[in-house]
């Protein structure tokens, strides 16, 4: 009796992606975000140290890239994971000196599509994870781990197996995302 579930368990577990191919199950994307997370943290820690210190500084950041790939797990609820990367300069006045943050994260993470039309998709996003900085000043640096997050509650998609895509939300990725996805 284990030997017959074992081996049906086998035959469904190789039968699912297979089946899974024709109906476009996977998705890769890649996305840019403006005003990521972390450079409102860094610019909010400036704002304080340059309270005790007396020290000003200037925040120069170019955003969020963020590549991911997903999977349908049921109906219209994908599960998948995204990496994202970003960087910014914080200079300080009258010092000579630079401060250069790096960011990698990596964010499991949901996606709903709440209305599918025919050609436009409507969805939302929550990512939860990890993001490892590393923060460089003249030649000394250090490294950390912070919590990293996406929330996105409005999505919207256009296309069909290559589609171009726009969020709104607030997190590691950014407040306003727009990238491309190929399903396949």
């Amino acid at each position: 009796m284990i030997k017959k579930l074992l081996m049906a368990a086998a035959v469904v577990a190789m039968a699912v992606p297979a089946a899974a191919q024709g109906s476009r199950r996977s998705e890769v994307s890649v996305s840019y975000g403006v005003a990521p997370v972390t450079d409102w943290i860094d610019s909010y820690s400036d704002m304080l140290t340059g309270l005790f210190t007396n020290a000003n500084t200037d925040l120069k950041g170019w955003g969020a890239v963020t590549v991911g790939y997903s999977f349908r797990l049921i109906g219209s609820l994908r599960l998948g994971a995204q990496v994202v990367y970003s960087s910014n300069t914080q200079e300080v006045r009258g010092a000579g000196s630079e401060i250069r943050n790096r960011y990698w994260s990596l964010l499991p993470n949901v996606k709903w599509n709440w209305m599918n039309l025919k050609v436009v998709s409507f969805y939302s996003r929550l990512g939860a994870g990890a993001s490892f900085s590393r923060s460089e000043v003249g030649g000394e640096s250090d490294k950390s781990t912070q919590f990293a997050f996406q929330v996105s509650p409005v999505g919207v998609e256009v296309g069909g197996r290559v589609a171009a895509y726009a969020e709104a939300g607030i997190g590691t990725s950014g407040c306003l995302l727009v990238g491309v996805r190929y399903r396949f």
